[in-house]
C-alpha cells in the first residue's frame, strides 16, 4: 500500500501540474489569439495598401495618358483645334477623377503624412503646368518652337518620376505587412505587386517613347542626335522591363485573365505598336510622317494592352489580399473557438487523469521513485512492478539500442557513399576530375551559362611528344609529368572553372563566364608556365622541358551542344599540332574551322 506521505506528495504534484497546465494553456491561448489578431491586422493593412496602390497607379496612368492629347495639341499646326482641346479636357477630367478617388481613400484633406503632402504638391504643380500648356497651345506652331515643346513634354514626364517613390512606398507597405511567414500567400502577393509595378513602368516608358517623337512629328523634320539617343535609351528600358516582366510571369501557372492579358500585350504592343514605331523611324519622306494627333490616336490604344495586364495583376493582388484578410479572420475565429474547446477538454481530462491515472500511480509510486533519477537509456526496474510498465520500459531500452545501431550503420554507409562518389569522379593520379566527373560538372555549368546567356570556353590541352617521355624515361616519369600539368591547372584555375584529365596525356578545361579572348589569354598563360618550367619526372631523373598544344573554342554568340563545343576544341587542337605544336589555337567560328591563330602568339 502507498504511504500516506507519498500519497499527499503525489496529490500536491497533481494539483500543481493541473494549475500550471491551465495557466500555460490560458497563456498559450492568449498568445495564439494575439498572433492571429496581429495577422488579421497585417492582412487588413496589406489589403488597404493594395487598394491605395491600385488607385495611385491609376492616377499615374491617367496622368501619363494625359500626355497623349497634350503632345497632340502642342504639336498641332492649328492652334484653335476645338476637337483636340475637347479631347485634352476630357483626359484632364479623367486625371482629376482618378486623383479625387485616390484622395478620398488616403484622406488628402483630413490626414497629414508624406503621401498626402506629396499628392497635394503634385496637384498644385499640375495645375500650373496645365496653364502653361494652355498658353503655349494658343501660339502658332513656329512660335512654340522645338525647345519649348520638348521642355514642356519633359516637365509632364517629370510628374511620373515624382509619383514613382510614392508607388514604391505603398508597394513596400504591402510587402512589409505580408512579410510574416504565417500568411502563406505573402510571396504570391509580393510577386503580383512587383509584376504590376513592372507593367505600370513599362506603360510609362512606352508613353515616353511616344512623347519623344512629338517634336520631330510636329515640325516634320528629322530627329536630332539627342532625340535619337533618347529614343534608343527608352527602347532599351522597354526591352529590359519586357524581359523582367516575362521572367516574373514565367514563374508558376498564371490565372487565365493574366495569361490572356499577357498574350494580348505581346501581340498589341510588342508586335503592332513596335512595327508602327519602326515604320515611323524608317520613313524616308518627312512629309508622310503622321501628325502628333494621328500618331497619338494610333499609338495610345496599342499601349492599353499593357494597362490591361497591369489591371489584371492588381485585381489578382487585391483578390489575394482580400482572401488573406478573410483567411486571417477565419483563423482568428477558429483559434479562439479551439482554445476555448481545448480549455474545457483539458479541465475534463484532468478529472479523468485524477480518477484513472493519479490514483493508480500512487499505488505504484515506489517503482517511479526507483527510476525517477535515471535516464531512459539506463532504466532498470525491479520485478515487483506491474507487467505492463515493465514491458514499456524494456521496450524503450530495446528501441534505443536499435536506433543507435541503425544510426552508426547509416553514418558508415554515408561515409562510404561519399568516398565512392569522390573516387568515381576524380583522377587518382592528378587529383583533377576524370572524364566522368568533368562531364557531370560541365553539363551543370553549361546549363547555367545557357540560362544566363553567359559565354564560356572549352579548351583541350595535349602534352607534345608525350610518347617520347614514356619511351625514354618510363611510364613513371610520364605520371610525374601528368601530375605536374594537373598541378598547373589546379593552381591557376578560377574557383568556378572545371579542369579534368580527359584521358592519356590530354586535359580539358571549361572556363565559365569567359569570352574567347579571355579564354585564349588563360590558355596562353598555362602554355607559358609549362614551357618555362623544368618538370621533375622522378627522384633519380634529371628534370626535363615540356610543351603543350592547346585547342580552344567558345560558345560565341550561341550555345551549341556541349559535345559540339568539345569537338570544336579538339579540331583546334588538331590544327595546333599540325602547325608545329607548343601553341594555342582557337576555333574559327566564321569559317567553321580552326584556322585563326591567337593574336598573342
Amino acid at each position: 500500500m502507498p504511504r500516506a506521505g507519498g500519497t499527499s506528495s503525489l496529490m500536491k504534484s497533481f494539483i500543481t501540474f493541473g494549475i500550471s497546465s491551465l495557466l500555460i494553456l490560458i497563456s498559450l491561448a492568449t498568445f495564439l489569439i494575439t498572433v492571429e489578431w496581429q495577422e488579421f491586422r497585417r492582412a487588413s493593412a496589406a489589403h488597404q495598401s493594395t487598394i491605395k496602390l491600385k488607385l495611385l497607379l491609376l492616377y499615374a496612368e491617367k496622368l501619363s495618358r494625359e500626355r497623349g492629347p497634350t503632345n497632340a495639341i502642342l504639336g498641332n499646326t492649328d492652334a484653335d483645334d476645338s476637337q483636340l482641346r475637347q479631347t485634352l479636357e476630357l483626359a484632364r477630367k479623367e486625371t482629376d477623377n482618378a486623383y479625387a478617388r485616390l484622395c478620398a481613400t488616403v484622406g488628402c484633406n483630413t490626414i497629414s503624412n508624406n503621401l498626402t503632402s506629396e499628392l497635394n504638391v503634385l496637384a498644385h504643380e499640375l495645375a500650373q503646368e496645365r496653364e502653361n500648356i494652355n498658353d503655349l497651345a494658343t501660339m502658332p506652331l513656329n512660335e512654340r518652337g522645338n525647345e519649348r515643346i520638348s521642355a514642356q513634354i519633359d516637365r509632364m514626364i517629370g510628374f511620373i518620376d515624382k509619383i514613382r517613390p510614392l508607388i514604391t512606398a505603398l508597394s513596400n507597405d504591402v510587402i512589409t505587412a505580408l512579410s510574416n511567414d504565417v500568411i502563406t500567400s505573402s510571396s504570391a502577393i509580393s510577386l503580383l505587386i512587383t509584376e504590376a509595378r513592372l507593367a505600370a513602368t513599362l506603360r510609362e516608358y512606352a508613353g515616353q517613347l511616344g512623347s519623344a517623337l512629338t517634336p520631330s512629328l510636329s515640325f516634320k523634320r528629322e530627329r536630332t542626335l539627342k532625340e535619337q539617343l533618347k529614343l534608343e535609351r527608352l527602347k532599351g528600358h522597354i526591352e529590359e522591363l519586357h524581359m523582367r516582366l516575362s521572367a516574373h510571369l514565367a514563374v508558376g501557372a498564371l490565372p487565365a485573365e493574366i495569361a490572356n492579358a499577357k498574350t494580348n500585350m505581346e501581340q498589341e504592343y510588342f508586335v503592332h505598336a513596335t512595327a508602327y514605331l519602326a515604320s515611323i523611324e524608317a520613313s524616308k519622306s518627312l512629309q508622310t510622317l503622321p501628325s502628333p494627333d494621328t500618331f497619338y490616336k494610333t499609338y495610345v490604344p496599342l499601349m492599353d494592352s499593357i494597362l490591361t495586364l497591369r489591371d489584371a495583376l492588381l485585381t489578382e493582388a487585391e483578390a489575394t489580399t482580400t482572401k488573406a484578410k478573410e483567411d486571417s479572420l477565419l483563423a482568428l475565429s477558429v483559434v479562439s473557438i479551439l482554445m476555448l474547446v481545448f480549455l474545457a477538454l483539458t479541465i475534463k481530462k484532468l478529472r479523468i487523469i485524477h480518477q484513472q491515472v493519479v490514483v493508480p500511480m500512487m499505488q505504484a509510486s515506489h517503482a517511479l521513485r526507483a527510476i525517477s533519477a535515471g535516464h531512459y537509456q539506463e532504466i532498470t526496474h525491479s520485478n515487483n512492478l506491474p507487467e505492463e510498465i515493465a514491458e514499456v520500459m524494456e521496450g524503450i531500452n530495446t528501441l534505443n539500442r536499435q536506433i543507435n545501431a541503425r544510426i552508426r550503420l547509416e553514418h558508415e554507409r554515408d561515409e562510404l557513399v561519399k568516398t565512392l562518389t569522390l573516387q568515381s569522379s576524380t583522377d587518382f593520379l592528378t587529383g583533377l576530375k576524370n572524364r566522368r566527373g568533368f562531364y557531370e560538372a560541365a553539363n551543370i555549368e553549361y546549363a547555367r551559362a545557357q540560362r544566363h546567356a553567359c559565354e564560356c570556353c572549352v579548351m583541350i590541352i595535349d602534352i607534345d611528344h608525350f610518347k617520347i617521355v614514356n619511351d625514354t624515361y618510363g611510364h613513371s616519369a610520364g605520371d610525374w609529368a601528368l601530375t605536374f600539368i594537373g598541378g598547373i591547372l589546379q593552381d591557376n584555375s578560377r574557383i568556378h572553372d572545371i579542369s579534368a584529365r580527359h584521358g592519356g596525356e590530354e586535359f580539358i578545361c571549361m572556363l565559365g563566364n569567359s569570352n574567347l579572348k579571355e579564354g585564349c589569354m588563360f590558355a596562353e598563360k598555362i602554355r607559358t608556365l609549362i614551357e618555362a618550367a623544368m618538370v621533375d619526372i622522378g627522384p633519380d631523373l634529371t628534370p626535363i622541358k615540356l610543351t603543350v598544344s592547346i585547342g580552344i573554342t567558345s560558345t560565341h554568340d550561341q550555345h551549341p551542344p556541349l559535345e559540339q563545343l568539345i569537338e570544336q576544341a579538339d579540331r583546334a587542337l588538331y590544327m595546333a599540332k599540325n602547325l608545329g605544336r607548343n601553341r594555342v589555337q582557337r576555333f574559327d567560328h566564321t569559317a567553321l574551322a580552326a584556322t585563326a591563330q591567337y593574336s598573342l602568339l
